[in-house]
C-alpha cells in the first residue's frame, strides 16, 4: 500500500482501486487517509458514495472502516474523498500541541507526558502536579506569538541515529531504521508519525481552557483555532448580558454578582424563618381531636411541636403541592395499617413516622380521616 498522507498531507483526493475487503474493513492500493495514532484520530471521508468512518492500522496496512461494504468487491476502483474540514482541524490541533509542549519544555522545563486530540479541544497531561496560573498563560502568550511569526512546520525521514543526537524534548518511542521527526523551525524538534500543517500561523489561535488533576499529573486543556474563537466570542456575549443584567461595569460583575449572592441568601434565611414561624403557629394550632391536618408549609415545624406536645392521639398531617408529604403521629401498628391502607411510603419510630405519597391530597385526607377515625372509634 502507498500511503500518501505524509508526502502529500494537503492532498484531499486521489484515484484508488480496492485490494482486499475484510468485514467492514477496505484496504486500498495506495491512500491519503491517516490512520489514528499518536492520540489523533482517523481519517473520515467518502469512496465511490461509501462513507469511510474511520481509518486505522493493521499491521503494516491501513484499513478504511466503511459503515458499508455490501456491493464492494475487490477491483472496484474510484475516488478516495477526505472530509478535509475534519483532517484539517486535526492537523492545527496536532501542531498546536507539538507547539505547546515544546514552550513547556524550553521555558518551565515541564515534559509532556500523554496528550489527547478531541474534536473541541487539546489535552496536555504534563509530569508536574501543579504549575501557577500565570504561568500557564505565559505559555499561552508565547504560544500565540510563535503562531503569529508563522514559523515553517516539516516532516524528515532521519537515521535512528541521527535522530537521537538530536537530543529531542521526548525520548524517541519507535526502534525502527528509519524515524519521523517534526521540526518547529528554531523552536523544536520531536519523533512523531502524525499529519501537520506546514506553518505555525495556520493554527490560528490558541486558548487556555482549564486543567484538572488526574494520575498524579496536571492535564491542561487547550482550544485552538475556530472553537478558541468560538469559546472567547461566547464568553464575551455572556459577560455582556450579565452585566446588563447587574447593571454594573463588565470589570466589576464578579464582585456584584458576589453581593447580589449574599443579599439572595439573606432573603433566603428570612424566608426559611417566616416559614418556620408560620408551620409552627399552625402546628400548635391542631386540636387534640383532629385527625388529618392539611397544609402547605414545610412538616420540619409540625414535627418538632407535635413530638413536644407528646399527644396521645393519631394525627396525620399532609402537605400537598409540589412535594407529596406526610408525617404521622401515632402508634406504630396503626401506622402500619395506615400505610398499607394509603399506600404511603415512608417510616419512623418512637410515635413519629414520616414520608410521601403520590394519590391525590384532598382525596387522601379523607380515606385518611376515615381510617383513622376508626382507630379512635
Amino acid at each position: 500500500m502507498n500511503k500518501l498522507y505524509y508526502e502529500m498531507p494537503y492532498e484531499r483526493e486521489v484515484c484508488a482501486t480496492v485490494t482486499a475487503i475484510d468485514g467492514n474493513m477496505v484496504f486500498f492500493d495506495k491512500t491519503i487517509f491517516y490512520p489514528e495514532g499518536g492520540g489523533q484520530p482517523g481519517d473520515r471521508g467518502v469512496f465511490n458514495g461509501y462513507e469511510i468512518v474511520d481509518t486505522r492500522k493493521v499491521g503494516e496496512d491501513v484499513a478504511h472502516i466503511f459503515n458499508s461494504t455490501e456491493g464492494l468487491s475487490v477491483g472496484s476502483e474510484g475516488k478516495l474523498v477526505l472530509d478535509w474540514d475534519h483532517r484539517y482541524a486535526f492537523m492545527k490541533r496536532h501542531s498546536a500541541q507539538h507547539l505547546l509542549s515544546s514552550i513547556f519544555f524550553k521555558t518551565l522545563s515541564v515534559g509532556t507526558v500523554a496528550v489527547h486530540l478531541a474534536d473541541e479541544y487539546v489535552t496536555i497531561e504534563l509530569d508536574r502536579k501543579e504549575i501557577e496560573k500565570s504561568d500557564l498563560l505565559k505559555v499561552e502568550d508565547i504560544a500565540n506569538s510563535l503562531v503569529r511569526k508563522g514559523l515553517r512546520i516539516e516532516q524528515r525521514d532521519l537515521p535512528h541515529s541521527e535522530a537521537k543526537a538530536l537530543h529531542m524534548r521526548r525520548s524517541i518511542k519507535v526502534d525502527d531504521e528509519v524515524v519521523k521527526v517534526v521540526f518547529i523551525s528554531g523552536q523544536d524538534a520531536v519523533a512523531c508519525g502524525g499529519v501537520h500543517v506546514s506553518s505555525t500561523s495556520e493554527i490560528g489561535e490558541i486558548s487556555f481552557y482549564g486543567e484538572e488533576y488526574i494520575r498524579g499529573h496536571l492535564r491542561t486543556i487547550w482550544l485552538v483555532d475556530s472553537e478558541a474563537v468560538r469559546v472567547r466570542r461566547e464568553c464575551l456575549d455572556i459577560t455582556n448580558e450579565v452585566s446588563v443584567l447587574l447593571s454594573s461595569p463588565r470589570e466589576e460583575i464578579v464582585s456584584s454578582l458576589k453581593a447580589r449572592l449574599g443579599e439572595l441568601e439573606d432573603a433566603r434565611r428570612r424566608i426559611r424563618g417566616l416559614y418556620s414561624d408560620m408551620a409552627r403557629a399552625e402546628a400548635l394550632s391542631i386540636k387534640e381531636d383532629c385527625s388529618v391536618h392539611m397544609t402547605c408549609l414545610p412538616l420540619d415545624e409540625f414535627r418538632t411541636v407535635l413530638s413536644s406536645l407528646n399527644r396521645r392521639c393519631d394525627v396525620l398531617v399532609l402537605r400537598d403541592g409540589e412535594k407529596k408529604e406526610f408525617l404521622y403521629v401515632g402508634s406504630e401498628g396503626h401506622f402500619t395499617e395506615l400505610k398499607k391502607i394509603l399506600s404511603l411510603k415512608g417510616g419512623g419510630r418512637n410515635g413519629l413516622y414520616q414520608g410521601s405519597f403520590s394519590q391525590d391530597g384532598r382525596s387522601l385526607l379523607e380515606q385518611a380521616k376515615e381510617v383513622i377515625d376508626g382507630f379512635k372509634g
